[in-house]
């Protein structure tokens, strides 16, 4: 029997974020931020490696390091993030707002794309402050679609052609023959796998929503059979092609399912699309939880850190899965809910970022830590509660 108490908890927690994320104007700090304090970034401005490492510093140290300068914004992610939750809830008037807002945010020129909208440098790119990225213009575009099938926006359905077309001008699908990719950032010369998974998503709900042809399904095809090809034997994936790539945590593992669980379950069914997600669903629920019901943050990790946006993941997969294949992991799910809410919510209406062994990280992220937990607690509903016949 699904718990009645945890039902209304969630209700109300939703509703207390909501309320937070208003009441900041929708304004915080980030995790990786630290190039927004300018004498930060004119310091180290000609050395990469010093960027990392201050950006590093700044999301790893246990004292909250913002009064060096850092800047509080609006982050795309946040309001894409709104923008999908406000529309899967049937918010008219909200959803119609945080659909203004988020394209307020494109980058700066004529493509429809999207990026952090703060320096960042990391192992694998060096952005400015108008960098796009295929992760925050692919996940607008799902939040767009979503908003399209309860609004019947007729000019939202062009945004999104727009947005697709942009991804072949920006991104640079790359044809490796029956297999291909895009770029996570602009000349990226390797592919990111979690990054083009969502990208099939992206271009399938379009095609779902939009009910006709916005790009060739050979290109649908070439991004699944990436995914295929490229999944480890047991069911994995690293998170890039290249040698310093080769790493496996939940959170990119768990949008990779959700994503490839999309495709199949709308439209492009395979016995090796079903066979290449048996196979890494079968590895994520045996390898990528704690017997006690916490998502690991990499194979090789323990209960911890209990981080947040590795949680809300983790809850977004179990449910979507179970919403859209019928694969079944309700206890597992109310299990992670519950430890989620237990050791990172707080009453004020936000998730900490995370928790480690010793330290709580009591940090306010929105666009990393809640929105995102929106979005998941939202799709947990769906498939906990109204679909419920228990």
């Amino acid at each position: 029997m699904i718990k009645y108490k945890l039902h209304c908890e969630l209700v109300d927690i939703i509703s207390s974020c909501i309320a937070h994320i208003e009441k900041k104007r929708y304004k915080s700090f980030d995790l990786f931020d630290a190039l927004t304090s300018s004498w930060i970034s004119n310091l180290t401005k000609k050395y990469s490696l010093l960027r990392r490492i201050a950006i590093q510093i700044n999301a790893k140290s246990p004292i909250n390091l913002h009064w060096l300068g850092m800047k509080k914004m609006v982050h795309t992610k946040l309001v894409s993030d709104l923008l999908w939750y406000f529309s899967l809830n049937r918010d008219k008037d909200k959803s119609r707002n945080s659909y203004k807002q988020v394209l307020e945010l494109k980058n700066k020129g004529n493509n429809m794309v999207w990026g952090l909208n703060f320096p960042y440098t990391s192992r694998f790119i060096s952005a400015d402050s108008n960098t796009p990225n295929i992760y925050n213009t692919t996940t607008t575009g799902i939040s767009i679609c979503e908003y399209i099938s309860q609004s019947n926006d007729k000019l939202a359905g062009s945004v999104v052609q727009e947005i697709i077309e942009s991804l072949f001008t920006v991104f640079k699908f790359k044809d490796e023959g029956h297999k291909g990719w895009f770029s996570y950032y602009p000349g990226q010369k390797a592919p990111t796998y979690n990054v083009n998974a969502l990208t099939a998503y992206f271009l399938c709900k379009a095609h779902y929503t939009l009910k006709f042809k916005l790009v060739d399904i050979k290109i649908i095809k070439q991004l699944i059979q990436l995914l295929i090809e490229e999944q480890n034997e047991d069911g994995s994936w690293y998170y890039s092609r290249l040698s310093k790539g080769k790493w496996i945590d939940s959170f990119h593992s768990g949008f990779i399912i959700e994503s490839l669980a999309y495709v199949y379950s709308h439209g492009y069914k395979s016995d090796e699309l079903y066979t290449c997600l048996k196979k890494a669903w079968k590895f994520y629920i045996i390898n990528m939880f704690t017997k006690d019901g916490f998502p690991k943050y990499f194979i090789e990790s323990d209960k911890y850190p209990v981080e947040a946006q590795n949680c809300a993941q983790a809850i977004q997969t179990i449910a979507t899965v179970g919403l859209w294949l019928k694969w079944n992991e309700k206890e597992l799910l109310e299990k992670v809910i519950e430890n989620t809410i237990n050791v990172l919510y707080d009453k004020k209406g936000f998730f900490y970022y995370k928790k480690e062994r010793s330290f709580l990280y009591k940090q306010s992220y929105l666009r990393w830590s809640t929105s995102p937990m929106l979005v998941a607690l939202k799709y947990s509903e769906l498939y906990l509660y109204q679909n419920d016949n228990s």
